[in-house]
């Protein structure tokens, strides 16, 4: 089994509670066997990258490159054997950069959930509550590898929080049977 250790970055102390409860709920959607406890192992204040606007409010950001470096880091200096998620309730941002005809300009792309075997971060920002878990579980089930779908089949639909309608609220009967599974070097699939 595994354990989850979760890391608030720049949360308040009072939601510590709140959130191991997101986690649990999250981790319902799998096999019992699945996941072995969520520990909560404190708060992490960072300085924001940059600022980025929306519907004329700012915000302080992470850009995703440093900040999920910064929680490999702890995970590897902490020597945490299992995952380390990271939760926040500011954006995370991905920089693309790419062509358009006259030179070479940067998109930004907002960063919800990253997460793969050993570490990552969850973005709460501009999420309704009642979508919490999914998102969370969304990731998790990339940690246990669980691919996307292109098609609203399960919690592994690649625009999850764009759509409320899921074939299965929870996983796919292929999915459930790849999270039983114990072999770790099983094909992926796709719908």
């Amino acid at each position: 089994m595994h354990s989850i250790a979760v890391l608030t970055i720049n949360g308040k102390r009072e939601n510590e509670e709140d959130l191991v409860k997101i986690i649990e709920d999250a981790s319902s959607y799998f096999p019992a066997e699945t996941w072995d406890h969520i520990k909560y192992i404190g708060r992490l204040g960072l300085e924001h990258d940059f600022k980025v606007a929306k519907n004329r409010e700012a915000y302080g950001a992470f850009l995703f490159q440093r900040l999920i470096s910064r929680i490999k880091e702890i995970r590897n200096r902490n020597r945490l054997m299992n995952l380390l998620l990271g939760v926040t309730a500011d954006p995370i941002v991905a920089v693309y950069p790419f062509f358009d005809g006259t030179g070479f300009k940067n998109a930004l792309y907002l960063v919800h959930d990253y997460v793969d075997e050993r570490a990552g971060v969850v973005s709460f920002f501009r999420v309704d509550e009642e979508f919490s878990n999914k998102l969370v579980a969304h990731g998790l089930g990339h940690n246990r590898g669980l691919c996307h779908h292109l098609e609203p089949i399960d919690l592994m639909y690649s625009e999850l929080l764009s759509t409320s309608i899921l074939r299965v609220n929870g996983f796919c009967e292929v999915c459930l049977r790849k999270l039983t599974k114990e072999e770790t070097d099983a094909p992926t699939h796709t719908h």
